[in-house]
């Protein structure tokens, strides 16, 4: 691969300012934030902060380091990956963006409001007919602090005011929404736990669901003003099953720096920290609580590997990880199951290994998280499976993407990945980032609809679906090329019903005909339907009613 010698230098583009956050212990506020000169080095500025042999040996340096350069200029561009939902998933409360979908808060039960309810104050104590009423007169009360910009949940008029420490999800209006928290405490330098905690409810869009049994015993609140973290680690009476580090946060952050239990038993996640934050940027939360922005979200480096010793080759593509070049390894016969281990170390359900400490992966034997790399070090030394079959030994139980690894695609020889089909980088004309843009066999097939049958034909077609048909990808391609919605040629049309036995109507809302109907079907689990199946396939009617009532599962 050539080597592409890229000129380092931090650019300063329209209304957005870079900046490095400087060192500043300030619980609940924002950032102390520094302009960088536009002068200065993204290299020097590394080096402000680690030492040359951290970086050479490989040190998350953030997504701004990369989008710096990854602008389709000099390098690549990689700059849309700021609208998926992988970049703002986790964010810092802050009121400048309440009622955003995808930057604030966006908790509102009040008619009309512009503003979300805890900069309103809501106190569910003088309000009837609330899911909060079984915890009256301790039910929670919610406020905003505009000096510091901060958000909190209180029990009560004289119970705990927990600090809303970032948010999870809200990406779009409808969204539900979680509320971390840090607990107040009397044992710690900052005066709060040094974990952050699911909080007492959360948003589901409409309304609020709560979660008040792991914060009360009927309507007297399980911890009150004056505890330390012990009350918080206890085995049997703390808080440490809604321990959002502990159970989830491993995943939602680019890399982990360090995972660690306290003598008091509160379990700790420390991201790295963000060196580069643009200004006003509600995506790089302080998670560990020590002042500084953190790497929050699913970044470049989270995929790609860290970043410090690309930088310090001025560019060396041999020193990153590229996922289209990932090789077979241990653990990986081949070389699309390496590539789609990018993926399935996080959208999967498993714990670490082997004792299941962790809610993500997590070599503990070895006390390391899992780390990209070319080929990936083998998943099997960093999780667990923790999820569950049906009884036909095929269909996952409420899966995520757990089924992709028993599909044909990912031990078959034709040796397709998860970003085959899905975008890292982009939203897409598809939900999901599915692409709209394929390359294969030479082709490119442009416009292509998950919704329309036009995605998965731009590889099924001759000989590899219903062959007699003869539909050929050259067909495919010409469907296409005016347009997402293009409509369909008669004899593709006719080629799918042959294949159904159904009248094709894949675009509309019921999508009779269309593939991912039948062959990714939702199954049940836990009493709700579950992610799409990613087994490609069809679940059988005659196992829906043989298994509705196996135990464990759901009904379906």
């Amino acid at each position: 691969m050539k080597k592409v010698i890229i000129g380092l230098t931090l650019a300063v583009a329209g209304t957005m300012v870079w900046a490095a956050a400087k060192t500043a212990p300030v619980m609940g506020g924002g950032s102390v934030i520094v302009p960088v000169a536009k002068e200065r080095s993204l290299e020097k500025l590394l080096s402000s902060r680690y030492s040359r042999a951290e970086l050479a040996a490989g040190t998350y340096v953030g997504s701004e380091f990369c989008l710096s350069c990854h602008t389709g200029s000099i390098a690549p561009d990689a700059t849309e990956w700021r609208d998926t939902k992988h970049a703002y998933a986790l964010r810092k409360p802050m009121g400048m963006y309440t009622l955003q979908p995808g930057k604030g808060v966006l908790a509102t039960t009040v008619p009309g409001a512009t503003q979300d309810d805890f900069m309103l104050g809501v106190d569910f104590n003088t309000q009837t007919g609330t899911i909060f009423d079984s915890t009256k007169p301790n039910a929670p009360i919610l406020s905003y602090d505009a000096n510091t910009d901060s958000y909190y949940i209180q029990l009560g008029p004289t119970g705990l005011k927990l600090l809303v420490a970032a948010t999870w999800a809200g990406q779009s209006a409808g969204n539900g929404q979680r509320y971390m928290v840090r607990v107040p405490v009397t044992d710690t330098p900052t005066g709060y736990s040094n974990a952050i905690y699911f909080g007492p409810f959360s948003w589901g869009g409409t309304g609020y669901s709560t979660n008040t049994s792991k914060w009360y015993t009927g309507s007297t609140p399980k911890y009150a003003p004056g505890i330390t973290t012990a009350a918080l680690g206890n085995t049997s009476t703390g808080l440490q099953s809604q321990n959002y580090m502990n159970t989830c946060m491993g995943c939602h952050i680019t890399g982990v720096r360090k995972a660690w239990q306290t003598p008091a038993g509160e379990y700790v996640v420390n991201p790295y920290p963000a060196v580069l934050v643009p200004e006003n940027s509600p995506n790089y939360p302080d998670l560990d609580g020590d002042g500084i922005p953190d790497m929050a979200g699913i970044g470049c480096e989270s995929c790609h590997g860290p970043g410090s010793a690309h930088i310090l080759g001025g560019g060396d593509p041999a020193k990153i990880v590229n996922p289209a070049d990932i090789v077979a390894g241990p653990g990986y016969p081949q070389a699309n199951q390496a590539r789609s281990a990018v993926c399935l170390q996080c959208h999967v359900q498993v714990a670490s290994a082997p004792t299941k400490k962790w809610g993500f992966p997590y070599d503990e034997v070895n006390n390391k998280p899992f780390v990209m790399s070319n080929p990936p070090p083998d998943l099997t030394s960093y999780q667990v499976f923790t999820g569950g079959k049906w009884p036909d030994g095929w269909s996952y139980v409420g899966a995520r993407v757990d089924s992709f690894k028993s599909s044909a695609h990912y031990q078959g020889s034709h040796g397709i990945a998860c970003n085959d089909c899905h975008d890292a980088h982009a939203e897409t004309q598809n939900d999901a980032q599915v692409r709209d843009t394929i390359t294969r066999g030479g082709i490119t097939y442009t416009n292509v609809n998950v919704d329309d049958d036009s995605f998965c034909m731009s590889c099924h077609h001759y000989p590899y679906f219903v062959p007699s048909a003869n539909i050929t990808g050259a067909m495919i391609q010409n469907w296409k090329a005016p347009g997402f919605d293009a409509p369909i040629p008669d004899n593709i049309r006719d080629a799918i019903e042959t294949h159904t036995h159904h009248p094709y109507g894949a675009a509309r809302e019921l999508g009779i005909g269309r593939c991912t109907k039948c062959h990714m079907a939702p199954t049940a689990g836990h009493g709700t339907i579950g992610g799409l199946s990613h087994t490609f396939w069809p679940s059988r009617p005659e196992d829906t009613i043989n298994l509705a009532t196996t135990p464990g599962t759901g009904n379906t």
